[in-house]
Order: C-alpha cells, then structure tokens, then sequence
C-alpha cells in the first residue's frame, strides 16, 4: 500500500540520518510534507528513537494516512486494518503479526502518558514514494511516483497561508475523510466551502469491497470491508454529493442485497423521505482503476459531514447532511420506579452487518429478535423498552449510545450475530462488555441466553465497542450465534429460536435487577 509505502520510507529516512546525528531519542521539531501538504503533527506529537527503530503516534498515522487503527484496552493492543493484512501490535511486545504471520520488532511499541508510539519500519511493507530531506530545516518530503490523479492545485482566491483547496470537477468542493484515533469518536470532516486538506492516494495494492448503501434520517451509509480512501464533495448544476472510491469493488453478495445490474454494474434507488435528496445512483466508473462512483442527487446545495465507523462485523462510510442534533428516544417516564431498558437492534440499512452462509443478512436477524424481546419486556410491570431501531433504517453508533443516556437507561442491551470469514465451522455464543457494571451484567445475560441457544460457549469477554464505552449504564452486547455457520445461520432464523432467545434476554434482565 501507498500508505505503508510512506512509512517505511519515512522510517529508513529517519534512520539513516538520525536527526543530523541528535543525541537525544526524543524530538518534536520534524515536518513531514505528503505529496506538498504538511501532514498534521501537534506539538505533543514526539517521534521517537528507540533502539534504532523510529517511533511515531499512532494518532499521526490514523488521521494522515487513512488507515483505520482500532485499540484494545484489556489486551493493550493496537490493530491498524488493511486489506492486504491487518496489523496488530501490542504494548511492550516485541512480537507482532502482519495477515496473521508472527513477526520480530526491533522496539516494542510504548505508551507515553496515554499517547501510543508505534514503529513506523515495521508498518511499512512497500517503498512507494519519492522522498527527500532538508537537514537544515528537519523536512521529510514525500511525493507519489505514480501518481493516480493530477496535483492538487491553489484555487486563485486561496488565503495565503491555507492548504490549496483541490478541484476534482467544476463546482465541486472535495471533503477528506477522516479516520478515528484509538478510542475517539471519529471527527466529521469540513463541510463543504471550507478549506481541506487532500487524502493520500490509494496505492494498486490496497482496496475495499462494498457490501451495502443505504438512506436513512438524510444519511448516505456506505457499508464495506477491506480499505478504502473516499472521496467526497458537492457539485452544481444540478445539485449533486458525490462519493468517488478508487480501489473498490462491489462485493459478490451485494447483488443480493439490493437493486443492481450486474452486466452494467450500476443501481440506483429512490429517497422518498427527504427534503433534500431524491435519488441515490452507484456504479463502476472507471474499471481500470477500480473506481465505484455514487451520487446523491440533491435538491438544492446543501452542506454534509462525512465519518467512518469501524464496530462489530461493520466498516461504515457516513455522509450526514443533518446538523449536529441530540437524537430523541421515545419517550418514557422517569420517576415511576420502573426500569428503563434500551434494546440495541444492530446495524440495519445500508449496514447489513455480517453476511450469513446463505446470504442472510445480520441487520434482519438482529431487529427481529430485538422486536420480540421488546414484546416481551412490554408484559413486565417493572420495565419500559425503548429501541434505538424499530424498522430498516441507519443509526450511527454514537446515537444509539446517546438514546441510551439521554434515556435514563438503567441498562444497555445490543443484539447481534457473529461471523468467522473463512471459517464456516466457528459455532457459538458469546457476550461483550467494556466496563462497570456491564461484565455483571454481561455475565448473567450470558448464562440465560447460552442455556436458550444450546451453541458451543465462547465465553463473556471485554470490548472496547463505541456502544458499550459511550453508554452510561451497564451496558452489553450479544452475539448470539455464527451466520458464517451454515447449520447456526438456520437456527438463527427460526421464529422458536428466537421467541426463545428473546425470553431469556427478559430473564436475564429480571435476574440482574433482583439482586
């Protein structure tokens, strides 16, 4: 990858010249130029030397580079996501894996007062940039040798001083997309009119697949496994949002999923609930390059955010035409001495989560069971029910969290199905906490559901899901069975199973709030 490529470049140039031979393993005074733009380095941001091998945050490489990085606070370890095999390292191991393959470090990574450093040689897989360095002034520049698009260019009303703002098509105004930092909510980008800053080129060997898009609440949600590097902006004339994704295919069950010609490669569908927006369109624009093209058809220009969510058998591109507003939950009745349980349907729209052994869709399995478990809690004098979702439709991760709290909950429950990609005999029930009173929680859901499926144990384990860290009550989340299981995908499905599944989510519920 063109990313990787940087790094490890970026790394020997490091090593080889040292600072100009400083002593010190620290420094914070080095500019790093990507193809004529600075890349964004904070003042806290030090690189480190550590035993020959340059050290870098992990923040600099998630929000510059367009890599997805994940963290896991339990086992201290940090995933950085690639298609062409994800990377894992662990705090203070010398040992790390690349697509599952054992690898050796020379420096372990380290945490400096919360802040991740991380080797930038072992990153690295490929040299595929021009680099060069200005001593005098501690410069790193870098350039792309093939590059997949022309240079960006300073529009002529540009204010000295601001990054060049790039013109892909008459009227259009490009929006990056940023990748979240371990442990963030990720950072909506700058809507349109603002000054970006371009995204690196995607390099021939990264890639994503696209396995759904959808419409929900003026959201354009893009559901995808793999890498990708979006580009989104506005054109006129007439109003239109478009998202180009170079290095992207159409995954082979998306034809399954929803409208698409497959001789032509293309689909389209209406939107009949928006102000906004009428018509979404996808398709292949430029096979040799790979590129999906999907367009918003608009009613007037209208300013977006865009962000990526990465939790739970999904990797999600968002384009939000909303304004930053509070989501309303149903509403419920504090003070009653009733409990307030918020049941999490997983996914939905053109998020269709995991994609079973027979292309079952994870999003289905998950609000039906949610709808039965809320028909059942309905019967139970001492609770209330509250869904994040009650039919096919998106909501981001921080909203549903956000339902929860502005809610009251006094308990989170998310409703899933698991998948093992390439490995359809994984068979089993597991349950997910991330913190205080949640492992109780999860416990006793565990034991009730796992007694209602009959499935292999897969034990209760920690998660740093963004719905379970972000939710202020004890919160949960099920994974009740494999879809990658041809023989549990079944299961899943049948209504008694899930009138089943559902009654012991009541009980647990009930057992928990009786202690």
């Amino acid at each position: 990858m063109k990313q990787f490529g940087f790094l490890v470049m970026l790394a020997a140039l490091f090593f080889c010249f040292s600072f100009a031979g400083q002593a010190s393993a620290q420094t914070s005074g080095a500019t790093i130029i990507l193809d004529g733009q600075a890349l964004s380095l904070q003042k806290k941001d030090k690189v480190e030397i550590i035993k020959g091998s340059v050290m870098v945050p992990i923040r600099v490489i998630a929000e510059n580079l367009a890599l997805l990085v994940t963290w896991n606070q339990k086992q201290a370890q940090v995933k950085i996501l690639s298609g062409s095999g994800d990377i894992e390292l662990t705090i203070g191991r010398t040992t790390a894996s690349v697509g599952g393959t054992g690898m050796k470090l020379n420096a372990a990574p380290v945490n400096r007062s919360g802040t991740t450093l991380v080797p930038l040689r072992f990153i690295g897989e490929a040299a595929g940039l021009e680099v060069g360095w200005d001593n005098a002034k501690k410069i790193v520049t870098l350039a792309s040798s093939q590059p997949s698009e022309p240079p960006y260019t300073p529009s002529p009303s540009a204010t000295p001083g601001t990054s060049p703002t790039p013109s892909p098509s008459p009227s259009a105004t490009p929006t990056p997309t940023p990748t979240p930092t371990p442990g963030t909510t990720p950072t909506p980008s700058p809507s349109p009119g603002t000054t970006p800053t371009p995204s690196p080129s995607p390099s021939p060997s990264s890639g994503g697949q696209i396995k759904g898009i959808g419409w929900s609440d003026n959201r354009l949600a893009i559901a995808f496994s793999g890498s990708m590097i979006p580009k989104a902006y506005t054109a006129a004339d007439p109003a239109r949002l478009i998202v180009e994704l170079p290095k992207t295919s159409f995954d082979p069950a998306f034809a399954t999923l929803q409208a698409f010609d497959t001789v032509t490669q293309s689909g389209a569908f209406a939107i009949a609930d928006s102000a906004d927006a009428t018509l979404v369109k996808y398709e292949v624009t430029d096979t040799a390059a790979q590129t999906i093209t999907i367009t918003v058809e608009l009613n007037r220009d209208k300013p977006f955010s865009a962000y990526q969510e990465a939790d739970v058998e999904s990797n999600v591109y968002v384009i939000d035409l909303n304004p930053n507003a509070t989501p309303t939950p149903p509403p419920v009745k504090p003070g009653n001495g009733k409990k307030i349980i918020v049941i999490d349907p997983g996914h939905g729209d053109g998020d269709p989560g995991g994609i079973g052994a027979t292309k079952k869709q994870e999003k289905s399995f998950n609000l039906s069971l949610a709808l039965k478990v809320e028909k059942l809690l309905k019967k139970e004098s001492a609770f209330e029910v509250v869904l994040t979702r009650r039919d096919d439709t998106f909501i981001p991760l921080s909203d549903r969290a956000t339902i929860a709290n502005v809610a009251g909950a006094d308990a989170f429950v998310s409703i899933h199905a698991n998948i093992a990609p390439g490995k359809p005999t994984v068979r089993g029930t597991e349950t997910y906490y991330y913190a205080g009173g949640g492992k109780t929680l999860a416990n006793i859901m565990h034991k009730h559901v796992l007694g209602a499926t009959g499935f292999t144990d897969r034990k209760v384990k920690y998660a740093s899901y963004k719905v379970l860290r972000e939710s202020a009550m004890p919160a949960t989340l099920l994974e009740v069975g494999f879809l990658s299981n041809a023989t549990e995908e079944s299961i899943l499905f049948s209504d008694s199973f899930q009138n089943r599944v559902a009654q012991a989510i009541v009980d647990g519920l009930k057992e928990y709030f009786s202690r």
